[in-house]
């Protein structure tokens, strides 16, 4: 069966080419282990939903395990390969300069699905909110981890906080446990269209979380009626 992302175009409101487009990808959502497992089942996997939840777990702790041992690690879905970030001017290591980091690229199973996978374009978006990355400002990383009780900048278009809706604001939901923390008013230093910088809640547990940005920004004089909101593509990871 096909893959089919569906898409909007918008223009690119980091350069002043006029003709210069980006698609931005329809999201439907998050999903867990526990939402894959599910939809195994559905198909007809005749392993208890649990048993494979279990196997799943192991085979993850497994594979951090090897691959922050020295190992590479090639899954089918995706190579993994440990690396050491940050210069060294002396023969030691300093964790206050260097850091682990775990590079990861396609495996040959996620080509194959992307090379079954077609773009449907759904038309063009005049004033989209979207979040377009996320940088942890202690560690510099654009990979989606987040260090707790530091802060973090975002970039994107329309992203101003703004509005009188309960719903307005900034929020973090536990993929696992589904709980959500909002950012209080006080914690988003920088509130601009453009750029956001908030401060990470310290309470955060360890786990991933979904980002997401809820505003009546409009870009013009007055708010919209109706909050809307984006998400980062990715899963935050909080450790």
């Amino acid at each position: 069966m096909k893959n089919v992302l569906k898409a909007w175009i918008r223009k690119n409101l980091l350069t002043e080419d006029p003709s210069d487009y980006l698609a931005s990808v329809v999201v439907n959502g998050s999903v867990t282990m526990q939402d894959i497992v599910r939809e195994l089942v559905n198909e007809g996997m005749e392993v208890k939903s649990e048993t494979a939840v279990d196997i799943l777990t192991r085979f993850n702790r497994k594979t951090a395990e090897l691959v922050t041992s020295g190992y590479n690690v090639n899954t089918g879905l995706v190579y993994m390969r440990p690396v050491i970030k940050g210069a060294f001017y002396g023969k030691t290591w300093d964790p206050n300069v260097h850091s682990v980091y775990v590079s990861i690229n396609q495996g040959a199973d996620l080509r194959e699905a992307i090379a079954e996978t077609s773009v449907e374009i759904l038309g063009e978006l005049s004033d989209p909110i979207e979040i377009l990355s996320l940088t942890d400002t202690t560690t510099g990383k654009t990979d989606g981890s987040l260090t707790k009780g530091r802060n973090a900048e975002l970039k994107g278009s329309f992203l101003k906080v703004t509005g009188d809706k309960p719903e307005c604001g900034i929020t973090f939901r536990n993929l696992t446990t589904q709980a959500i923390t909002k950012l209080a008013d006080g914690d988003i230093v920088l509130n601009e269209p453009s750029r956001l910088l908030i401060y990470v809640p310290a309470e955060l547990a360890a786990g991933e979380y979904e980002l997401a940005v809820t505003t009546q920004y409009s870009g013009g004089g007055k708010n919209l009626t109706t909050a809307r909101s984006t998400s980062y593509a990715t899963p935050i990871i909080i450790s």
